[in-house]
């Protein structure tokens, strides 16, 4: 039975570890949108590349120098684009949502962590 006793906090202590850290690697940093620009900067500069490479492969397949090359680029470039546009559009719109809420959460009665009136009655009630 000692041994059990003995497991049980060290598994408490191991399981309190990897918490903190879940914590600290999971946390968004403040440059979390540097991190998500770059990212998505990245993302556009590989997919025009890939996109680039396959146009020059359909151009030397069918002795059409220029065509699927530029084709491509322009075809990922603007797809790239309209999927940003959509990104953003979804995260500000998300973000007006939470915005709303935050400023009539402060208006409901229920909410309303100082109103302890119900819970704490005066003397003379």
């Amino acid at each position: 039975m000692t041994d059990t006793s003995a497991a049980a906090p060290k598994t408490r202590r191991t399981t309190a570890f990897a918490q903190r850290m879940t914590n600290v690697l999971v946390r968004p940093s403040s440059s979390a949108s540097v991190d998500q620009g770059l990212g998505q900067g990245m993302e556009m500069a590989i997919t025009v590349a890939v996109f680039l490479g396959l146009g020059w492969l359909l151009d030397l397949a069918f002795g059409t120098q220029p065509a699927f090359m530029i084709g491509f680029v322009v075809f990922s470039v603007v797809g790239q684009s309209v999927k940003m546009w959509f990104a953003y559009d979804a995260r500000m719109k998300t973000l007006e949502a939470e915005r709303r809420e935050a400023a009539v959460a402060h208006q409901n009665p229920a909410s309303n962590p100082s109103d302890n009136s119900s819970v704490n009655p005066g003397p003379d009630q």
